[in-house]
């Protein structure tokens, strides 16, 4: 595997230290610039993401609703969380770095989305509701039904909105002809609400109708997203240490870590995200180095190479799993994520994870793991989520989520640099 240079390990805590200087009660929610750029470091297999990327952008073009500038989160299905809004702006943003959405049309399809998280009914007036029409732009209740009238909508994701609040800081900071928009998105919640205690709080509506606030977040997850209010002045410390709540365990003979506040499924997903789009710190660069290791380590062993993530997947009763490389001792299991059940059943190759580790530590096992999901791709629907261990048979699960994770890859691959710092 390739050694990443110390700038571009360090991009995370470069990100940091200036939200800190920042403080707590900054004024306003655009930060400085910031620091100098890490080298370029181009990728040998770019060509090979470019024609990722392309299969990614078609479903992403295809998905986007004009109405609102939402994608929908899976092939047909029109409604978005938050996490997934911000993929689809992310999407966006990648294919106009990459050459595959000309510069007039992303400006429109931007200041479409940006325009509507700006109109969009808040929970509460607090935070961003947890689903929406990607048709309308109304907020989601229960099973996915528009909210009406008086309904409130679910509650908020601090997690979620952690992830969308990192892409309003790639795209004010790159594109500033967006930065007033996306000041004004910003500028609508209400922080206070969402950080304290230096940790991060989510809120739900029970079946009584009151609200529950609860700390949200876990090991990884936990720091990308908080990662993502510190980019707006608003650290949540706790959060942010990556060892405040972790216990060391061993999986396959390498150390790992977990969270000692149980319900934490260790997966690919935060590392490569914060990886691609931030940068790692040296904590957070050697624990995902050991989470793509344990990967190899269990294709060294069963032969079945394995990339374990968060994916649509389409199997009843859940449709969304996390495949955990470990979950209360139980090594590579997976998790609904409403359930504290571990189920044997279904695990894939994830297709997003691969395109990421590929583009961050690449190596001979990632490059397999990349070839190892090239039937994941439909020439007319895109990527899906993957494809089944043992089987190799496509998920047949396009979402906004994988296609977002091939665009963000194949444009870091251009440079080595994390997309904060630019295309």
């Amino acid at each position: 595997m390739r050694t990443l240079p110390a700038l571009r390990s360090g991009g995370a805590a470069l990100l940091l230290s200036l939200a800190a200087a920042c403080g707590d009660d900054a004024p306003g929610p655009l930060l400085p610039e910031l620091p100098s750029p890490p080298p370029a470091v181009p990728h040998p297999d770019r060509a090979r993401f470019l024609e990722a990327a392309r299969g990614a952008w078609t479903y992403a073009d295809r998905q986007y609703h004009p109405a609102t500038g939402l994608i929908n989160s899976v092939h047909g299905y029109p409604y978005a969380t938050v996490w997934d809004i911000a993929s689809g702006l992310a999407a966006l943003y990648c294919a106009h770095g990459l050459g595959l959405l000309p510069e007039v049309e992303y400006d429109a399809r931007m200041r479409r989305a940006l325009g509507t998280l700006q109109t969009v009914r808040w929970f509460d007036g607090v935070a961003p509701n947890k689903n929406y029409s990607t048709r309308t732009g109304a907020p989601a209740g229960r099973n996915d039904r528009d909210a009406t009238g008086a309904e409130r909508g679910l509650g908020w994701s601090a997690t979620d909105l952690g992830r969308l609040l990192v892409w309003l800081r790639v795209i004010a900071v790159n594109h500033p002809r967006h930065a007033t928009d996306v000041r004004r998105v910003v500028e609508r919640i209400d922080f206070a609400q969402l950080v304290g205690e230096g940790y991060l709080w989510g809120a739900e509506v029970g079946a009584d109708g009151g609200v529950r606030r609860y700390q949200e977040g876990r090991l990884g997850y936990e720091q990308y997203a908080a990662l993502g209010f510190a980019l707006w002045g608003r650290r949540a410390e706790r959060a942010l240490r990556l060892h405040e709540n972790t216990l060391p365990v061993t999986v396959l003979g390498v150390p790992l870590a977990a969270d000692r506040r149980g319900h934490d499924p260790l997966t690919s997903e935060p590392f490569v995200l914060t990886g691609l789009e931030l940068g790692w710190s040296r904590e957070m660069r050697e624990l995902a180095t050991r989470v793509l290791r344990v990967q190899e380590e269990r294709f060294r062993g069963t032969g079945q190479v394995t990339m374990a993530s968060e994916d649509h997947v389409p199997v009843p009763p859940h449709y969304f799993y996390y495949y955990a490389i470990n979950y209360h001792g139980h090594a590579f299991s997976v998790v609904p994520p409403d359930a504290d059940v571990v189920l044997d059943w279904p695990r894939w190759v994830s297709t997003k994870a691969a395109f990421a580790w590929h583009a961050l530590l690449p190596g001979d096992y990632t490059r397999r793991a990349v070839e190892a999901v090239a039937a994941a791709r439909d020439p007319e629907r895109g990527w899906s989520s993957g494809v089944y261990e043992g089987s190799g048979a496509p998920t047949g699960s396009e979402n906004v989520n994988t296609v977002a994770v091939i665009l963000e890859a194949a444009l870091f691959s251009r440079s080595g640099r994390p997309l904060v710092y630019g295309e």
